[in-house]
């Protein structure tokens, strides 16, 4: 089969407003289990094409500084890939968009018997890792040498065949061995000793273990997870995420053009008790 030119791809990322495009292989997902997977919502699927939009740097000022909170979204909302979507079909492809909700949310309802029980949920930040964007840091978040934390990312299933990029290497950005800006700066000292180490690609990748109970009481940056009680709160604002923000900018490893660092002054923060 004939690929899709990537170009094509590219351009339409930029025309929508978009600042990064990827695709990974389906090949990786060999052996996810089918309720995760996304060839269980594609079978046909040759690209997982995984999409990213800078998130402002202001948008976490206010959060630093103590002014203004605000939820920041970690997902693209339904119209780009609506967009994407339609483009790939006027080419004679079928692309479906992945709706990425909370995949503890799932699965909820009964499945044909041999079939994956509603709904398959995927994981978009181990499909932009796969996708050669970025990588999963230590304290989860997804981070890119552009933006560090700062991107909302979506995800779009294709049947057209586009050549795929090699998936991130870890440890590339983030330093997860010497570096524990997360950690220390978490008021609710909710990142605890414990981690997990998951494969991506071939390179295993260590993640630490938050406690969630704790998280979700943070006054500092961290809001529930609106789409499941029972999920991790979204921490993209939250200290931990804001101290990998500064740390990454300081250190050089993130791309920036901002005349000031991020982290001016101690950040505000509450203790987890007194909120």
């Amino acid at each position: 089969m004939k690929t899709f030119p990537k170009d094509t791809l590219v351009k339409w990322i930029k025309e929508l407003g978009l600042d990064m495009v990827g695709v990974a292989d389906p090949k990786y997902y060999e052996n996810i289990e089918p309720q995760w997977n996304p060839l269980s919502l594609l079978p046909t699927c040759k690209s997982i094409i995984v999409f990213a939009r800078e998130i402002p740097r202001s948008h976490f000022r206010g959060i630093e500084d103590g002014t203004v909170f605000n939820r920041i979204k970690r997902f693209i909302g339904a119209d780009e890939p609506y967009q994407i979507c339609r483009r790939f079909e006027d080419n004679g492809f079928l692309a479906v968009p992945c709706t990425l909700l909370a995949q503890e949310r799932w699965p909820d309802g009964i499945g044909k018997p041999g079939k994956p029980a509603p709904n398959v949920a995927i994981d978009p930040k181990l499909a932009a890792q796969l996708a050669g964007l970025g990588e999963i840091a230590y304290n989860g978040t997804f981070i890119t040498p552009q933006f560090g934390p700062r991107q909302a990312l979506g995800v779009i299933l294709c049947d057209a065949q586009i050549e795929p990029d090699q998936p991130f290497v870890p440890n590339t950005i983030c330093d997860r061995k010497n570096c524990k800006a997360c950690v220390e700066a978490c008021p609710a000292k909710a990142i605890t000793e414990k981690t997990t180490t998951i494969d991506i690609a071939g390179h295993p990748t260590v993640i630490a273990i938050y406690n969630d109970k704790a998280c979700k009481f943070c006054p500092n940056g961290a809001y529930p997870d609106t789409s499941c009680e029972a999920a991790p709160p979204n921490r993209i604002a939250a200290a931990c995420t804001r101290a990998c923000i500064a740390c990454l900018e300081d250190s050089g490893k993130v791309k920036t053009n901002f005349k000031k660092p991020f982290r001016r002054r101690p950040p505000w923060a509450f203790d987890i008790f007194q909120a």
